[in-house]
């Protein structure tokens, strides 16, 4: 080997080993993930992202938004929209929007107020009751469940405006809302999970014994309270039991394509093969945690990483996703 030749391998060498020193969460991202103070809400759909967090890459705030695991947040609202106190949940919506949720729970009453956000920030009111409402929001349908005397009832918002679909047969203690494709799959309070269309029409009704719920484009996803990842079709036929690798688990599932993912104990994402149930860790915390929920899109696994008083939206390539 020429001397010039080993000089130009030396330095193909330490190039490589750069690379595979960088986070995966910096991996083709344009700049670092911003960090976040007093974080307590967030939601994700297709390429963007909202949350609420008391400040944002040093910035104070409210409601944020910013391009699905970019690292520059835009600030949407300075304040919860008038008539609300804080945001318990949001969702996302066509065109930019979101719907957000308030909820107040007493001993004797309890309060839940629905409002949409426009692109610009601006917040009209929706509805507001006294029983519980569960938002569902994919980036293209845009509604929420209402629990009332008569039924559970599928509400569409358009505008500000929601506009009641149908009693959804067979739902009665919602618990989570995953949708999808134009449908839904609704985890309720006994582990069964009832998949119906965003028109109100169901398709079936699972006896899942179901922790957590999520949705593909064709499959529902359920991790089970036995510590299993069971794959449905729409229509309720049973495709895929898997064993979870994780022996504790936390609050969080996601999936799309071929692929979900899910918290393992605070400490890592862990990403399961739906084909084959190959059960990998794609993710650590370090000397953080994660926390709260995690989303999968096509660039990867979202989740938030706490470390000391700050929060990052850590980005998770899926290996052969």
């Amino acid at each position: 080997m020429t001397p010039a030749a080993y000089v130009s391998r030396v330095r193909a060498l330490v190039a490589a080993a750069v690379l595979l020193l960088v986070p995966v969460s910096l991996a083709g991202a344009a700049t670092a993930p911003a960090k976040l103070t007093g974080l307590t809400a967030w939601a994700s759909a297709g390429s963007r992202l909202a949350f609420v967090a008391t400040s944002a890459a040093g910035r104070r705030g409210y409601l944020w938004t910013q391009p699905y695991g970019s690292g520059t947040p835009r600030l949407l609202r300075k304040t919860p929209p008038i008539g609300m106190e804080e945001i318990d949940a949001l969702a996302a919506g066509p065109n930019g929007t979101w719907a957000v949720l308030e909820r107040t729970v007493g001993n004797t009453s309890s309060s839940y107020v629905v409002d949409v956000v426009s692109s610009r920030g601006g917040g009209a009111a929706v509805t507001r009751g006294s029983t519980p409402i569960l938002l569902a929001g994919d980036g293209s349908f845009l509604g929420y469940l209402a629990v009332t005397p008569s039924g559970v009832q599928l509400y569409r918002i358009k505008g500000a405006r929601g506009t009641r679909v149908a009693t959804l047969r067979g739902v009665t203690a919602p618990q989570e809302v995953a949708v999808a494709n134009g449908h839904l799959a609704i985890r309720q309070a006994n582990g069964s999970v009832v998949v119906a269309t965003v028109g109100g029409a169901v398709l079936a009704t699972i006896p899942a014994k179901a922790a957590s719920v999520a949705l593909t484009s064709n499959r529902v996803v359920v991790r089970t309270r036995d510590r299993r990842l069971a794959v449905y079709g729409l229509r309720g036929g049973l495709v895929h039991n898997w064993r979870l690798g994780a022996a504790a688990w936390t609050a969080g599932l996601a999936a799309y394509g071929r692929y979900a993912v899910y918290l393992g104990a605070n400490k890592a994402v862990r990403s399961v093969r739906l084909s084959n149930g190959s059960d990998r860790i794609v993710a650590r915390a370090g000397s953080g945690f994660f926390f709260g929920a995690v989303a999968l899109e096509a660039r990867g696994a979202l989740v938030p990483l706490t470390t000391g008083r700050s929060t990052v939206f850590r980005l998770v390539a899926i290996p052969g996703g």
